[in-house]
């Protein structure tokens, strides 16, 4: 990915802590002839200074046949919008404002127990705050056998690239005429460039 110096994100925490808030993207692999994407949920791992994900595709899906062949590319985007010219004190170009993550790495299927845990894993993760949270334990053994129907894979990454473009090269006044039409319109990244700006 192409990222200008002006909005590379070169803190570990900062990536990671945006990898964390936006537990959904693109798998992306090779069949040999065109690229191939999948758009899936994704659990962050961080352990002794190693970083990972797993995921899982449907078994019909045959994406998960290329998987361990190559280097696997995963994209997570966070919030974008349009931002137009017509905001700035001077003339310019209208342009696009966006948070993304392109993380590189190899990945390797899970076996059946494997799969399981991060099932009950990822249950875990997005049902632990709800009064009547879904818990894997309690599901019935014919919802369980769902898993069948699917394919987990682990994805160990050793390398990231991060582009946060967020009005970075605007003055004071642009930037604040930015965020002010962007919670008008009531766009999440208004929030993401004020806190960025702090």
């Amino acid at each position: 990915m192409y990222v200008p110096k002006l909005y590379a994100v070169n803190d570990a925490e900062e990536v990671h802590a945006f990898l964390k808030a936006h537990p959904f993207g693109t798998v992306v692999t090779h069949d040999g002839q065109k690229p191939i994407a999948t758009h899936v949920p994704l659990r962050f791992h961080e352990a002794d200074g190693r970083i990972w994900f797993t995921t899982h595709v449907a078994k019909n899906n045959p994406q998960w046949q290329t998987i361990e062949d190559q280097t696997v590319l995963v994209i997570v985007q966070g919030s974008n919008a349009y931002i137009s010219a017509s905001l700035y004190g001077h003339e310019d170009v209208s342009t696009w404002n966006y948070q993304v993550v392109h993380a590189y790495g190899q990945a390797t299927i899970l076996n059946a127990e494997q799969l399981e845990e991060d099932l009950a894993g990822l249950l875990r993760d997005h049902e632990k705050e709800r009064e009547n949270a879904v818990i894997w334990e309690e599901l019935s053994e014919s919802v369980q056998r769902q898993k069948h129907g699917v394919v987990g894979f682990r994805i160990d990454i050793d390398e990231m690239q991060a582009a946060f473009k967020l009005s970075q090269n605007r003055n004071e006044a642009d930037y604040n005429r930015i965020v002010s039409e962007l919670e008008q319109a009531g766009c999440p990244l208004a929030d993401v460039m004020r806190e960025h700006k702090k």
